[in-house]
């Protein structure tokens, strides 16, 4: 009778622990740690924030941090790009408003180095904003 007691414990404790393990992120889209999508920028622009730097700060902080200085002759940068084109760093999220943002991703220094226009800097990595409005485009 005493093992029976414990085995009814040990399946009520894991009936409680299993299920609170296996849930995930309320908000399905937030799921890719590298991707910012539509369904959040609109739910973004209904809690107040108006520009791409607040939002991203908000969602996904590690896109503006530098980790490592690489040289100490070149400087190390996180470029941001428009659909194909290079916008200048960082400091211009915060001039783009998210009217007509389509979304974001983050790419990482492999991948940024391939993008044009990375000139003499040593790339962090790069935020890519997809537009679809062409008036909103720079």
């Amino acid at each position: 009778m005493r093992l029976s007691a414990r085995r009814i414990i040990v399946v009520m404790a894991s009936a409680c622990v299993i299920p609170a393990c296996a849930s995930g992120p309320r908000n399905p889209t937030s799921l890719d740690p590298n991707k910012i999508s539509t369904a959040e920028i609109e739910e973004a622009q209904r809690h107040g924030l108006n520009n791409a730097y607040d939002l991203i700060q908000r969602a996904r902080p590690r896109w503006l941090q530098i980790r490592t200085e690489r040289s100490l002759r070149l400087e190390t940068t996180i470029l941001v790009y428009q659909n194909d084109t290079r916008l200048g760093g960082i400091e211009v999220l915060r001039g783009m408003p998210l009217t007509g943002v389509s979304g974001m991703r983050y790419l990482d220094s492999a991948q940024a180095g391939l993008l044009p226009g990375a000139g003499s800097a040593h790339v962090e990595g790069a935020i890519v904003i997809a537009t679809t409005l062409r008036g909103s485009e720079r």
